[in-house]
């Protein structure tokens, strides 16, 4: 009797097990995919915060019989409101849309300067992000010069959305040096959270279009963004950094044009002299790469015209890498290459004794002497033109 009693008890456990489902469950037709959301100062209430969301409309990604795009419709619309926190934008932008947002395939986020240069503001909105659990850390984050809600109404060419051209622009630190790679959120909360000044990507619309290149400086104590680097002296920061996956060092020779791609890359630091008033740091970058555009009448195979172009090369790399220490070191008196971190690894003892006052009170790290020198090897003179040659 015991026994039969027991069975049954089992069976109808086992048929609730079999009932149950999810209880949070949302079918995919009422969700509102956000891939984008762009976060500026409220003109009308500076102490409010103007979100604008990306939302996939999935029709617009339809592909018709030939294979293309559907663009009868669009792929996106956007939504904008403001409010006091990142949870009352979210809640507020539901209110707007049928489908509630949905983050977890959000692609980028983009952060205006005028947002930025506070950085409990920016601290708090990466903290929504990070605490929500449809959140990934591979977030991409960039800094807008200009109002951020303009990036995501650009012209995606060759893209459905503009997030994604964004999103494929960022991606190519293999072929340009004169941007920053990624600025990832799982990365810049690491940031965040050491005494470290760093750099993260910078965007700013250009001729109807959009570009990468420079990058936003952020002071590592007040974590407020500082200002920019342009281009040039975004790459002398890569140099400096090792941050170097490929890209052009273009060089002079008689006025013409000759180009240097990067193949292989990396740098080394040295700390020549351990006073701690008057330190000392040798930075050597160390590359190898490819001619990839050369002139008439000149022989890159001859080992005197070889050397005469790597010299070139090196010069190049080396004044980049000084626009950006002069940049760091006299205008921000910031150190977002990493000589502090590298101290603070190598040489923790001298560390110590300068920590307090390497970007603050004496500012030692404005008068620390760098000295930089390049090496570049050509490995490959890739095709040539053809080179004429005085008969003997």
């Amino acid at each position: 009797m015991r026994c039969s009693f027991i069975i049954r008890t089992l069976g109808i456990l086992s048929c609730l097990l079999l009932t149950t489902s999810c209880w949070d469950r949302v079918e995919i037709d009422q969700r509102g995919f956000v891939v984008g959301v762009a976060i500026d100062s409220d003109e009308q209430n500076k102490s409010n915060q103007k979100g604008t969301y990306q939302f996939v409309v999935p029709a617009g990604l339809k592909q018709n019989s030939g294979g293309a795009s559907d663009t009868s419709q669009k792929a996106y619309f956007n939504l904008s409101s403001s409010e006091q926190s990142m949870s009352s934008l979210a809640g507020k932008v539901a209110n707007l849309t049928s489908r509630s947002p949905y983050f977890e395939h959000l692609k980028l986020v983009i952060i205006s300067n005028e947002v930025a240069q506070n950085g409990s503001r920016i601290a708090d909105i990466l903290d929504f992000f990070l605490r929500n659990n449809e959140m990934r850390r591979g977030v991409q984050i960039l800094i807008s010069d200009g109002k951020a809600a303009d990036m995501l109404q650009i012209r995606a060419n060759n893209e459905p959305m503009p997030v994604d051209y964004i999103n494929s622009i960022a991606k190519n630190n293999m072929k340009t040096n004169f941007m920053l790679p990624q600025s990832r959120i799982g990365d810049v909360h690491e940031y965040l959270v050491k005494p470290w000044s760093f750099a993260i990507q910078k965007i700013k619309s250009e001729e109807g279009g959009i570009t990468l290149q420079g990058a936003a400086i952020f002071d590592g104590n007040s974590k407020n963004l500082i200002g920019f680097l342009s281009g040039q002296e975004t790459q002398g920061l890569n140099f400096i950094t090792g941050d170097i996956k490929g890209g052009i060092v273009e060089a002079k020779i008689d006025g013409s044009s000759i180009d240097y791609l990067i193949k292989q890359y990396k740098r080394k630091i040295t700390l020549e002299n351990t006073d701690p008033s008057h330190l000392k740091f040798h930075i050597q970058l160390l590359s190898e790469g490819t001619l990839d555009k050369s002139k008439a009448n000149l022989d890159p195979t001859d080992a005197s015209t070889s050397s005469e172009i790597e010299k070139k090369f090196e010069k190049e790399m080396v004044d980049a890498a000084k626009k950006a220490v002069k940049k760091l070191q006299q205008s921000y008196k910031k150190d977002a290459m990493g000589l502090g971190a590298y101290l603070y690894q190598d040489h923790y003892q001298i560390w110590k004794k300068v920590q307090d006052n390497w970007e603050q009170g004496q500012h030692i790290f404005s008068q620390v002497e760098i000295e930089i020198a390049a090496s570049a090897i050509l490995r490959r003179i890739g095709n040539i033109n053809e080179i004429s040659k005085a008969k003997e």
